[in-house]
Formats: C-alpha cells, sequence, structure tokens
C-alpha cells in the first residue's frame, strides 16, 4: 500500500526542489549551471507555474471526459523524460522547454491523481485516513529526498532530476499493473 503512494509521491520532488532553489541561488551558481542566472530561474519558474496553474484549471472540468489512465501514463512518462532531459541540458532553450513540458504534465496529473484515488479509495469507509496518509507520504518522501541531497551537496542537482524523471518512468509500469487490478476487480464486482 505504502509502494504506490512513494512512487506517485517522487513526481513532487522536482517541483518542491524548484522552489527550494528558488530561496537558495546556491544550486544555481554552481559550475555545472553557467547559463542559468538567478534572474532566469526565477522567470522561469514563474512561467512554469503560470502554465501548471492555467492547465490545472483548465483540465479539472473535463477530466472526467478524457481517457484517465492512458493521459496518467503518457504525462508521467513525458514529465519523466523532461525531467531526465532537465538534467543534461546545457543550453538556456532545451531547459527553458523542458521545464515547461513539465509544468504541463503536472497541470495534467494531479486533477487524474485526485480522480483516480476517488474510483481506488473504499466508498464504505471515510477517505479521509487515506488522502491524509497520502500526502503525509509525499511530504516525507520530499523531506527525505531533500535531506539526502543537502548532505550529498547542490553539485549533483542535475542528478536529482535524473533520479526522479528516472523513478517517474518506472512508476508508469506500477501505474498499468494498479490498474489492471482495479478494472479485474470492477468486472467482478459487477
Amino acid at each position: 500500500f505504502i509502494i504506490p503512494f512513494v512512487i506517485l509521491s517522487s513526481i513532487f520532488v522536482g517541483v518542491v526542489f524548484n522552489f527550494l532553489s528558488f530561496f537558495n541561488p546556491e544550486i544555481v551558481n554552481n559550475d555545472g549551471s553557467w547559463f542559468i542566472t538567478p534572474v532566469r530561474f526565477a522567470d522561469l519558474l514563474a512561467i512554469t507555474f503560470i502554465i501548471f496553474t492555467f492547465i490545472l484549471l483548465t483540465t479539472i472540468q473535463f477530466i472526467d471526459k478524457i481517457a484517465r489512465d492512458s493521459t496518467l501514463i503518457i504525462c508521467v512518462i513525458l514529465t519523466g523524460f523532461s525531467l531526465i532531459y532537465i538534467s543534461f541540458s546545457w543550453n538556456w532553450q532545451t531547459y527553458f522547454i523542458n521545464f515547461l513540458i513539465t509544468g504541463v504534465g503536472f497541470g495534467f496529473i494531479f486533477p487524474i491523481i485526485i480522480r483516480l484515488m476517488n474510483r481506488v479509495l473504499p466508498s464504505d469507509r471515510s477517505k479521509n485516513p487515506y488522502l491524509i496518509f497520502f500526502f503525509l507520504t509525499i511530504v516525507m518522501w520530499v523531506i527525505s529526498f531533500g535531506l539526502i541531497f543537502m548532505l550529498i551537496g547542490v553539485r549533483f542537482w542535475r542528478l536529482l532530476y535524473f533520479i526522479v524523471g528516472t523513478i517517474n518512468i518506472f512508476s508508469s509500469i506500477l501505474i498499468i499493473n494498479l490498474e489492471g487490478r482495479m478494472d479485474t476487480r470492477e468486472i467482478k464486482s459487477h
């Protein structure tokens, strides 16, 4: 029960790391980041947040009309590859484009995860303990990832994006397996 929450919460590690790096300019001023200035990085985060918010607000209304399962898998894989490309980007244009793709992916992922949690959680029980556990798992996973990379140092921020992107790509396999189990459970209940 914990493993799906941990893998799904790894999606949010990149976003939290971006937010924390906004307050710690040392991350964007190290040797591997010669093309990124704090001003460019702040602009990039602001644009990514605006795109994420716009996509989120528009997709919440239409999420029931699209195929949630395949859209979630595509968005998780796309976000994973974007995070991996961020770790390998050495010019501003690819860095910028991959951040925007990541923002669009997160904008689609949020409402889909909420809808799927409503579908997965048992309706006869209260959903509050499950939701609290989900959000606590996200917080603990992000904090543990942050502590690991604070101990390693800020020179390895590219490694963070590579690891999180790889986890996202492999988590799509887990999502496919979970969806297969949910579909067989729904068939048996009818």
